[in-house]
């Protein structure tokens, strides 16, 4: 049997473990007949087979009927889909699936113009071969859950597995995989600890863009798994696209295709300041004028404009927020398992006073991304204007836990503050406050919630400072910015917010008298 992994449709066969993988991470429940009777088909595919050939291959020591053969050529079908193997009438099978062999070591294959990587086996360190298991089950975790973000290529398990053995340097194997880069690691399991170390490589250099190490006792093994996985994802993917978004500012902008429009408009983006929001805005048009039913572009952009509304700077808010959710509801129209697209439009509806819909949005979004930590975050948020404080600090936490480096940090302490706000702990609210602001001083609504949560602890002097930076940032607040960014889901909330700022000496027009 031949004991290359072969690709056909979304299925990887993988004669040495013995697997048969789907898109790239799921692996797919077949007999050992099945197995064999597949590994016969493929490995024959360019001839028919006859019934006794494949009854004496599939079955060598053994006298049975055809019929079970049919049973399990229907298996196959099943699984495969019809037309995988065709009946030759009085002859036998054949397989009719176009098969796609990975390259050679040494070949090269096209860099794709999406960020691309690759997660290499990870190397068991444990001295004991039982545990190759672990590692895969890990490798695999890392490589299932980056498949769900929008943003990144990333290369079935399958093809990566071919380099176990091999020393490669990393700039080769990401010329045979067609990739930017590798990430690969290593796991050790050492009496009742599990460490695991994994870094992220540059291919162009060999250049070791970040590194992790996790140290964890082994109380549970699968959960441990499943832990580490969500950090290493959380942790990888902001590394990743920051790596990306730098490259390609630094390129010249004349012949730049779709996705470096990309990157650029999400570097401007996440430097979260009103020039740098019409920069995001303008390349995420052009980006979309090339590709108009690309996803990850209608969504960036939904986000941008919404962001817009919320922070004051629309010159017609309505207009802004109409084609923001317009936008996200295509991208969610074009592709409905796109968690960003669930996660823009969550944001969109926010602008109509729709709550309830941008939670189940939300949720939506980490259904399909379970490791979605910005999703985690935006839904703790809306939990904590809710009211639902526990659950909101909760998730809100775990997206800190995951993605430490994540451009919106300062937002999700921002977040525990007004759980802390609604809560009356004021002092918290306040403390939570100053350390976003540390983060990020140059986002106005930081400086609010010092404002109001100050003035609830008569600390007048301190609120009316925090108010005036709030307000230097933003001259043109109105109440209807601060309510489209601070979805109070009960009145007496917002209403004691609001009431502090005006303690600080909020006057302007549109705010209650």
């Amino acid at each position: 049997m031949d004991t290359t992994t072969l690709h056909f449709g979304p299925f990887a066969w993988c004669p040495l473990r013995r697997q048969l993988i789907a898109d790239g991470a799921r692996p797919v429940n077949l007999g050992a007949r099945a197995f064999d009777l597949l590994g016969v088909l493929l490995d024959n595919r360019d001839r028919v087979m006859s019934k006794g050939d494949l009854i004496d291959r599939v079955w060598p020591d053994t006298v049975v009927e055809d019929n079970n053969l049919s049973v399990q050529v229907s298996m196959l079908r099943k699984v495969l889909g019809d037309s995988a193997i065709a009946t030759i009438p009085g002859r036998g099978y054949k397989w009719t699936l176009p098969v796609e062999a990975p390259p050679p070591p040494g070949a090269s294959v096209p860099r794709r113009a999406k960020p691309s990587i690759a997660v290499l086996p990870l190397a068991n360190l444990s001295g004991a071969p039982g545990q190759d298991y672990f590692a895969d089950g890990l490798a695999e975790d890392i490589v299932a859950s980056l498949s769900r973000s929008p943003w990144i290529f990333v290369v079935a398990s399958p093809s990566s597995l071919q380099f176990r053995d091999q020393q490669l340097a990393p700039a080769a194997v990401c010329r045979v995989l067609g990739v930017q880069y590798l990430l690969r690691g290593s796991v050790r399991r050492s009496e009742q600890r599990l460490r695991i170390a994994v870094e992220l490589i540059d291919g162009d250099g060999d250049a070791v863009v970040w590194a992790e190490r996790h140290d964890r006792p082994l109380a549970d093994l699968f959960e441990v798994q499943d832990d580490i996985a969500a950090r290493i994802v959380g942790a990888l993917e902001p590394a990743f696209l920051q790596r990306e978004e730098q490259r390609a500012v630094t390129r010249s902008a004349r012949d730049l295709p779709q996705w470096d429009l990309l990157m650029r408009a999400r570097w401007h983006y996440w430097r979260s300041t009103q020039r740098h929001s019409l920069e995001a805005r303008q390349l995420l048009e052009q980006a979309i004028r090339l590709q108009p039913a690309d996803g990850a572009a209608l969504s960036l952009l939904a986000f941008s404009l919404a962001t817009e509304v919320w922070s004051g700077w629309a010159a017609d808010p309505k207009a802004t927020a109409l084609e923001a959710r317009q936008l996200a509801t295509r991208a969610v129209a074009i592709d409905d398992r796109d968690a960003f697209a669930h996660f823009a439009l969550a944001v969109t509806l926010l602008s109509f006073g729709e709550l309830d819909a941008s939670i189940a949005e939300q949720r939506r979004a980490l259904a399909l991304y379970p490791h979605f930590a910005a999703a985690a975050a935006e839904l703790g948020r809306l939990l904590a204007f809710s009211g639902d404080t526990d659950e909101g600090c909760r998730l809100i936490h775990q997206a800190m836990i995951d993605s430490p480096t994540d451009p919106r940090r300062a937002l999700w302490i921002f977040s525990l503050g007004i759980a802390c706000f609604v809560d009356r702990r004021y002092a918290d609210a306040a403390a939570h406050a100053r350390s976003a602001i540390t983060l990020r001083r140059d986002w106005f609504f930081n400086h609010l919630l010092l404002a109001s949560s100050l003035s609830h602890l008569d600390d007048n002097a301190a609120a009316r400072q925090a108010l005036a930076e709030g307000l230097r940032l933003l001259p043109t607040l109105s109440l209807s910015a601060l309510r489209a960014g601070h979805p109070f889901r009960r009145d007496a909330d917002r209403a004691r917010y609001i009431d502090g700022l005006h303690a600080a000496g909020w006057t302007l027009p549109g705010a209650p008298s």
